[in-house]
C-alpha cells in the first residue's frame, strides 16, 4: 500500500446555542473574510433558514455553511493541505462566532477523507471483502447482486487516554478501483471553544488526521500483501 495517502476533504462542525441568522452580520462577515486567506467568491443568503458562501476552483469547492445552532467548513476535492485548512480555521473561526454572536462552540467535530492506493490488489472490493474479511463466495449467493461499494464501519467512544468519539468509515472507492476510500470523523465536547481557545480545535483536526496516517494505515497495510500470504 502506498504510505502516502490522498486527502480529499476536510469538514469542521462548530454547534452552538441556536441564533436567527442575521443578514446583515452574513453580509459584513463575507466582506471582512474577503479580506484575508479564508476568502470565498459567492454568497448565497436567499435560504432563510441556511446561508452558504461558497468558492469552487476545477473540482474543488471550499463552503462555509450557516444553520441555526451550527456552521460547517467544507474543503470538497480538496486542494489545499491541512496546514493551509488550519489557518482558515484561525482566521475564520472567531469572526463567525462575533458574526453569530455566539460565545461558545459547545461541541466541534472534525472529518477527514483520504484513499489510499493498493499495491497488491486492482480492485479494493476484493481487497476489503474478500481478503480481509474472509468473505470470498459468501456475499453473493445471498445478495445476487453487484457489489458498488463495501466496507468495514468501527465507532470508537471517547476514554480518558483518548479524546473525543471517532467514526471510522473503510470502504472501496467507487472513483478509482485500485483505492480505499478512509473517513474519520471526531466528535468533541469535552471542552467548550471560546475565539480564544482555537488551538483545541486544531488540536482536534490534528488528531482526527494522525489517527488514519498512525493507525488506519497500519492496520490496512497487513492485509496488503500478495495473494496466499495472509
Amino acid at each position: 500500500m502506498q504510505a502516502e495517502d490522498r486527502v480529499i476533504h476536510f469538514c469542521l462542525e462548530l454547534i452552538h446555542r441556536p441564533a436567527p441568522l442575521k443578514r446583515q452580520n452574513l453580509q459584513k462577515l463575507y466582506y471582512d473574510l474577503s479580506q484575508t486567506r479564508a476568502a470565498y467568491d459567492n454568497i448565497d443568503l436567499n435560504d432563510a433558514v441556511q446561508a452558504k458562501f461558497h468558492s469552487q476552483r476545477g473540482k474543488a469547492q471550499s463552503l462555509l455553511v450557516f444553520l441555526p445552532d451550527r456552521e460547517l467548513m467544507v474543503e470538497e476535492w480538496a486542494d489545499i493541505p491541512q496546514s493551509t485548512f488550519a489557518e482558515k480555521i484561525r482566521t475564520a473561526c472567531p469572526m463567525i462566532m462575533e458574526a453569530r454572536s455566539v460565545s461558545q462552540v459547545v461541541v466541534h467535530s472534525v472529518t477527514v477523507r483520504s484513499t489510499f492506493a493498493l499495491t497488491h490488489y486492482d480492485d479494493a472490493r476484493v481487497f476489503l471483502l474478500d481478503n480481509a474479511c474472509h468473505l470470498a463466495g459468501k456475499v453473493n449467493p445471498f445478495f445476487q447482486r453487484p457489489i458498488a461499494t463495501g466496507g468495514l464501519r468501527f465507532v470508537f467512544p471517547e476514554t480518558n487516554e483518548h479524546a473525543g468519539v471517532l467514526h471510522l468509515n473503510i470502504e472501496s472507492f467507487r472513483h478509482s478501483n485500485n483505492e480505499v476510500f478512509v473517513e474519520v470523523k471526531g466528535i468533541f465536547g469535552r471542552q467548550p471553544v471560546t475565539p480564544d481557545t482555537l488551538d483545541v480545535v486544531i488540536t482536534s483536526l490534528q488528531q482526527t488526521r494522525q489517527f488514519i496516517t498512525d493507525r488506519v494505515y497500519p492496520f490496512l497495510q497487513q492485509f496488503d500483501v500478495p495473494a496466499g500470504i495472509v
